[in-house]
C-alpha cells in the first residue's frame, strides 16, 4: 500500500452499504490528514451484509494506518454503533468465552474480529458519529460506499 502523503494521519471516516441484506456491498474510507489532505479508499464485494462492509471499511483504514507507520493518536470515525461498540465493550468479553456471545452462541463475523482486533491499537478512538445528518466525513464515505455497492467505481481523491 502506497502513501498518498508524508503528513499525518488526523482522522478516519468509515462506512459500509449493501444492496440487499445480505446482497451486494461496498465499504468506503475518507482519510483526513492534518496539513488538510484526503485520501479516499473503497471497494466491493458481491455477497455479503452491511455490519461486514462497516467492518471491511474499519480494516482498511486501520492497515492504512499501520502502513503508515504514525504512532500519533487518530480518530476513526463510524456510524455503526456495531462496528464501534462490538471493537470497543463487547469483544473483550466474547474473548474470554471463546468467541461465544452471552447467550453462548458462537460470534457473528469473528473472522473479521479477530482482524480488527490484531490491527486495533491504544491510538485508536473509536468514535460514533450519527449517519445522514450532513457530516461531511460520513456522507463521503457513505457516498463511496454505496456507489461500490451499486457497482459502480466512484472518482476517489487521492493524497
Amino acid at each position: 500500500m502506497t502513501m498518498p502523503s508524508t503528513s499525518t494521519i488526523g482522522s478516519f471516516y468509515t462506512d459500509g452499504a449493501c444492496m440487499g441484506n445480505p446482497g451486494a456491498g461496498g465499504w468506503g474510507v475518507v482519510v483526513y490528514f492534518v496539513d488538510g489532505s484526503v485520501h479516499e479508499m473503497g471497494g466491493s464485494q458481491a455477497e455479503t451484509t452491511n455490519n461486514r462492509m462497516e467492518m471491511q471499511a474499519a480494516i482498511a483504514a486501520l492497515e492504512f494506518l499501520s502502513a503508515s507507520g504514525q504512532t500519533e493518536p487518530v480518530t476513526l470515525y463510524t456510524d455503526s454503533q456495531y462496528l464501534q461498540k462490538g471493537i470497543t465493550q463487547w469483544i473483550q468479553g466474547w474473548k474470554k468465552k471463546g468467541w461465544k456471545t452471552s447467550q453462548k452462541k458462537p460470534v457473528l463475523n469473528q473472522d473479521l474480529w479477530k482482524q480488527l482486533d490484531q490491527l486495533n491499537s491504544p491510538g485508536v478512538k473509536w468514535q460514533h458519529v450519527r449517519g445522514h445528518s450532513g457530516n461531511e466525513g460520513n456522507e463521503r464515505c457513505d457516498a463511496i460506499a454505496t456507489a461500490f455497492a451499486a457497482g459502480q467505481s466512484p472518482t476517489l481523491q487521492q493524497g
